[in-house]
């Protein structure tokens, strides 16, 4: 698959980089010339000689010193002129002094030799291998030539113009040569002189400056400059296969260096009946002094193989098993080998990567590795459906409208489609258990455990079906689907959310207030009909009994999971089961009985929360919208959104919004005042018609003494008086929100809140508590974070609970990343299972819900590993690449690959790079332009200004200004003309677009912009699920482009590098199991005493006020220590720890009580923070789950002398 645009940044690495091809002489890339250093040049597929480190150096070696400064690098951007907006040169970094680089960062790789290695058939015995790449040289005057315009030759040798060198010029075919070289010395150690002194004189003169030759002497000043030409290298050969004591020479002739040598060597083992063959080719040259072991030693570049390749033919080379293959550790690894089975791998390599052809009979060496991912088809066609009628029906099931309350489908015909949709499924399962029986015995068991789980699946499908044939559920079921219905509508439509829009540009003729407007919507508006992908509609059905029945196991005993790739609709997934949970919740009880929070849908990250919000916004809107047409059903109480994430993103108290508001109504009363700036409610727009809540000097935040509310300030809006959102905890306590959107991070201070016992009603017995719990992104629920949530969760399900009806809230949890998620949910929600949905097939590639698509990729990996270099300068120059690369096709730019995304492991990694962009990274950039176009003001707005396009998203970004970055990312490119102070015509970037994001975790969830589509990624994350989430944030839209750039210098990073195809194969299979331990002796320390307080405060009724803390009694936790208890399930002695620690805690609080009258709780309770609060203080209670430990703990299931007795 190729898309022009999206090649050209992997073709522009893959020249500039690695070579040949990154200079402009306009030779074949086979003998290319550049103008520098190769090993300044090039920046990996070097294999260097030996290095020798010794205390002194010889005389030899001094002179060898002088050689390398003698020669001046003619070409540094002070040659280039860059002009900008102010007609400013940019200064270029200083080049480094040799003492400088002899004591550079030490963390430099410097491969001596490189290969791969393949399995074979046991029987072969020799093996076709061709070894290639190239040898650089400083060439002779009369091999030195250069592509050019002849208009550029024409201005050299204009009679007006003096050029002192004109008579040495030669011209022919398109190319400039000298027909000798200048006189006297270019510089270095010693001073400039003689011809290159007159040059440079020459460049000073008015007459010069005033030509056209200023626009072509950069061709000139290249062939008096630092040259090295390119000497291709190739070399085949019949090889035996075994082993090699020491490496066999690789014949070399016409050598750039006398010293210069290649060998190879073979090595061959055996494995469980399969033959391994590993070849590499060595750098035999004589070893090179440490001391003389830079990039800009002549001797050193003269001895480098660069562009080194291996290939590797024969029709005998069998798939290549690793390690877990063979051996897999657990069951769940079982699994995974076996719905692999059929990705094959042919090789890995040794300081490089491998790929092989379609044949699998040729397989080479490659320093740039590349893997299209192909995308996940979530939705069907008539080729999957063999029975066209069955095709119509899913369809017609599918489709939304179908399945709300505005169909003309009567509901014995819905529920008959949605059995149809269901036995499509069961169709699939009877073909599964067919393949299943053809398998080996040990696979057909695997297999038979994959069944086992669809269906369980399909049987629950089938039973919630069967519900619908209740009338109110089936009505229930209906208002849902409506409120999904008008929620994508209004999303895709630019009259309402689509677009923000200013107040003054509403469509008058939109009836915002209109049910028949949706009800006779014209879907041409936005383009499509609005459907179900099946998965999404199979999760609402799997969900019904679960939220009807609260004594049913779905409810009770079973966490469902969706699991689905990044980008396939999970969010759509819940929120539909969201609808239908609140929907269901307002017709089945009384007016009181259902006040109060229904869902509670949590996040982890800021960045996660604030995209998610919007959406879920969005469904509110469309749900209040509803129910204020059916009342009797849905009640007169608001259907809300409420926002709980800390006071750094909203506020907590109604005077902190007020100080808001007036900053507002300040900015908007100046002339050129930018409220907007001061907006931190993390709502800039109505949720359901896009107007703008700051617009044209008016605002919709309404003050008073006691209440806050948000309204639209669209007259025609139906929600001009209020709109249904809030995000004053104040506010939020005095009246919960329908649905409670909140951080993990926010209930650690349930224990301090005494007023949110509200959000669980677990202080009033005549309403009903929350009936579901959304957990998005699963996988960040893990370590130190997930141990410390996992134990807290019981205070959470308890508040959940109502014992006196047997209600407990329904678990749903969302991720695209999973492993050891049994073990993670039990650990996490009180011993309950898990069902991932949709379950995988008999392949990773099927699970009837989701198909790997044959052919269509909308994801391209490709891999770079420096060598030589330190990981800083490596990011700096791919970084320039990219940049470099937008502008390669001309114009009209391509905005789909205008943002570069840089993403980094921590905020010191981000921090080394921010310092550099606006010098470093715009030198480099212009530089490169410069070598490849030329010098001209015709591409200078690619660099200019960058470092006021760039931004971060991490962790330390003011969480105000995390949403404007965000809707900044959406802003496409655009260029307008200038005119500088000398009158020079350029052209710049529009300043609202972004060029630069340089990202860490914060960015690997919840985004979800078409417009990103070039990623760099530097340095493999912490672990592979973040791999897979950050990277999943581009080519959403259009083809993207994931640049992962690994440290040699860690195993880790060089070992996903050597294993790059096989890895980016089935890189959801490499996803490290996820470690939760919340029954540990440290994670009950650090959250005991949080857990006690917050289950006395808003379970036990007379202690939830301030005042109440001085009538507590031990006999209040009972309640509390059983329950616990149960959650402990196995873990008997950590029980005891609990215990013995609660108990404490309870004693020495009627202790404090007696002895010292303590009356409350903030007399109690410490923060971590606070001043003279000693580290064991017993009372200390976190207000983060983040203020945890980085600690490691690990569980050994059977002891080591068990195991070695077998």
């Amino acid at each position: 698959m190729s898309n022009k645009h999206r090649d050209t940044f992997q073709e522009r690495l893959l020249r500039g980089l690695i070579g040949p091809g990154s200079d402009s002489f306009g030779l074949p890339d086979e003998e290319e010339i550049i103008s520098d250093y190769p090993l300044q040049r090039y920046f990996s597929a070097v294999i260097f000689p030996e290095k020798k480190f010794s205390a002194t150096e010889s005389e030899e070696d001094e002179l060898v010193l002088q050689a390398e400064t003698e020669e001046a690098n003619n070409l540094i951007p002070d040659e280039v002129v860059i002009e900008t907006e102010s007609d400013v040169a940019i200064e270029p970094k200083k080049e480094e002094s040799i003492e400088e680089e002899n004591s550079a960062n030490q963390n430099h790789f410097y491969p001596n030799n490189f290969g791969l290695t393949f399995c074979i058939d046991p029987t072969v015995e020799i093996i076709e291998v061709e070894f290639s790449g190239g040898f650089y040289y400083t060439p002779d005057q009369s091999e030195i030539k250069i592509k050019m315009p002849e208009a550029g030759y024409q201005a050299l040798i204009d009679g007006k113009l003096a050029f002192p060198f004109k008579d040495i010029l030669v011209y022919e075919n398109g190319f400039l040569s000298l027909s000798r070289e200048l006189k006297g010395d270019k510089g270095g150690k010693n001073q400039r002189s003689g011809e290159y002194l007159l040059f440079d004189e020459f460049k000073k003169t008015d007459n010069f400056k005033d030509s056209s030759a200023k626009y072509y002497i950069e061709y000139f000043q290249k062939l008096i400059g630092r040259i090295w030409k390119r000497k291709p290298f190739t070399y085949s050969a019949v090889i035996k296969i075994e082993d090699t004591l020491q490496p066999i020479e690789i014949p070399l002739t016409d050598k750039t260096h006398k010293e210069t040598k290649l060998g190879y060597n073979v090595k061959t083992y055996f494995a469980k009946g399969n033959k391994y063959v590993k070849i590499q080719s060595v750098n035999t040259s004589k070893e090179q002094s440490s001391k003389r072991f830079t990039p800009k030693t002549p001797e050193l570049n003269s001895k480098c193989l660069f562009q080194a390749e291996i290939k590797v033919k024969s029709d005998k080379i069998l798939p290549y098993k690793s390690n877990q293959e063979l051996n897999p550790f657990d069951p769940e690894a079982e699994e995974l080998n076996f719905l692999y089975r059929k990705v094959k791998n042919y090789g890995i390599g040794n300081n490089c990567s491998v790929i092989w052809n379609k044949e699998r009979n040729i397989l080479h060496t490659t320093f740039l590795p590349e893997f299209n991912v192909k995308d996940t088809k979530n939705d069907f066609n008539e080729t999957d459906i063999e029975n066209p009628d069955d095709f119509k029906l899913l369809n017609q099931s599918l489709d939304i409208k179908n399945l709300s309350i505005f169909s003309d489908v009567e509901k014995t015909e819905t529920i008959k489609r949605l059995q149809n949709f269901v036995e499509l499924y069961g169709k699939w399962i009877e073909e599964q258990k067919a393949k299943n029986k053809v398998e080996t015995a040990k696979e057909q068991e695997i297999g038979q455990r994959i069944i086992d789980r669809l269906n369980y699946n399909y049987n629950r499908l089938k039973a919630n079906i069967d519900c619908l044939n209740d009338e109110d559920v089936f009505r229930a079921f209906q208002l849902a689907n409506t409120a999904m219905l008008i929620q994508i509508i209004i999303s895709n439509d630019k009259d309402f959310t689509k677009q923000e829009k200013e107040v003054s540009h509403i469509n008058q003729a939109i009836p915002y207030s209109s049910l028949d407007f949706f009800k006779d919507y014209d879907y041409s508006r936005i383009g499509f009909e609005p459907k179900y992908r099946p998965f999404q509609l199979a999760f609402l059905l799997l969900s019904i009994k679960g939220i009807t029945d609260p004594q049913s196991n779905d409810r009770k005993k079973i966490v469902d999971l969706i699991w689905f790739p990044t980008g396939g609709g999970k969010t759509e997934a819940y929120l539909a089961v969201a609808a239908f949970t609140i929907v269901w919740r307002r017709m089945m009880n009384d007016e009181k009985a259902s006040q109060g929070v229904s869902v509670i849908m949590r996040y982890t990250l800021r960045l996660l929360t604030a995209q998610q919000f919007e959406r879920a916004s969005k469904l509110i809107a469309s749900l209040e919208f509803l129910r204020k047409s059916f009342t009797d059903e849905l009640k007169k109480e608001s259907i809300s959104i409420g926002l709980w994430v800390g006071n750094q993103l909203t506020p907590g108290k109604i005077s902190e919004a007020k100080e808001i508001v007036d900053e507002i109504e300040l900015e908007c009363s100046r002339q050129n005042g930018k409220p907007e700036t001061k907006n931190t409610f993390q709502i800039s727009s109505c949720p359901w018609c896009g107007t703008k809540l700051i617009s044209e000097g008016d605002y919709g935040f309404d003050v008073e003494t006691r209440s806050f509310k948000i309204k639209c300030i669209n007259e025609k809006c139906t929600y001009h008086n209020h709109i249904p959102v809030q995000v004053v905890d104040e506010m939020l306590f005095s009246q919960p929100p329908t649905l409670l959107f909140a951080t993990v991070d926010k209930f650690a201070q349930l224990a301090w809140k005494g007023e949110a016992h509200r959000f669980f009603n677990s202080l009033d017995d005549e309403k009903l508590p929350p009936d579901l719990i959304i957990q998005d992104e699963l996988h960040l629920l893990s370590g130190p974070l997930g141990s410390i949530v996992g134990l807290f969760e019981s205070a959470v399900e308890k508040l959940c609970t109502k014992e006196n009806q047997n209600l407990t809230p329904k678990i749903i949890a969302s991720t695209a990343t999973t492993r050891n998620t049994t073990q993670q949910i039990q650990q996490l929600y009180a011993g309950r299972s898990v069902n991932i949905f949709p379950p995988s097939g008999l392949s990773y590639s099927d699970s009837f819900f989701a198909k790997e698509s044959k052919e269509k990729s909308r994801r391209k990996y490709i891999g770079f590993m420096p060598v030589g270099k330190t990981a800083i300068d490596t990011q700096l120059q791919v970084i320039a690449h990219l940049l470099e690369a937008r502008i390669e096709n001309k114009e009209p730019i391509n905005d789909n690959y205008w943002t570069v995304v840089s993403y980094y492991n921590s905020l010191k990694d981000v921090g080394k790079i921010r310092n550099k962009v606006g010098d470093e990274i715009i030198v480099n950039t212009a530089t490169l332009q410069s070598r490849l176009f030329g010098r001209s003001n015709a591409w200078t707005y690619n660099h200019f200004g960058l470092e006021d396009r760039t931004e971060e998203l991490t962790a330390r970004v003011e969480s105000s200004k995390i949403k404007t970055v965000l809707k900044q990312l959406e802003n496409s490119v655009e260029l307008i003309e200038r005119v500088s102070e000398k009158g020079v015509e350029y052209k710049a970037v529009k300043s609202d677009v972004i060029d630069l994001v340089l990202a860490t975790n914060m960015f690997s969830v919840g985004i979800d912009i078409g417009r990103l589509n070039l990623m760099l990624i530097n340095g493999m994350p912490k672990n592979i699920a973040e791999y897979i989430q950050a990277s999943s944030r581009v080519g959403r839209k259009v083809e993207g482009l994931v640049v992962t750039c690994l440290n040699p210098n860690q195993a880790r990073d060089k070992s996903y590098f050597e294993h790059f195809i096989p890895f980016h194969q089935a890189f959801y299979k490499s996803i490290e199991p996820l470690s939760v331990t919340p029954f540990t002796e440290n994670t009950i320390n650090k959250m005991l005493t949080n857990l006690m307080v917050t289950f006395v405060r808003h379970k036990i009724s007379g202690l939830n006020q301030n005042n109440d803390a001085q009538y507590f009694q031990k006999e209040d936790i009972d309640e509390l220590k059983q329950f616990l208890k149960d959650r402990f399930q196995n873990n008997i002695a950590e029980y005891e720890f609990f215990e013995s620690r609660i108990d404490f805690l309870a004693a020495d609080w009627e202790g404090r009580v007696k002895n010292i009258g303590l009356k409350k709780y903030n007399e109690l309770l410490k923060r971590p923070t606070q001043v003279g609060v000693s580290d064991v203080d017993d009372w200390i209670v976190m207000q983060s789950m983040r203020e945890v430990d980085d600690e490691t703990f690990i569980r050994i299931k059977k002891s080591f002398i068990e195991f070695n007795k077998k």
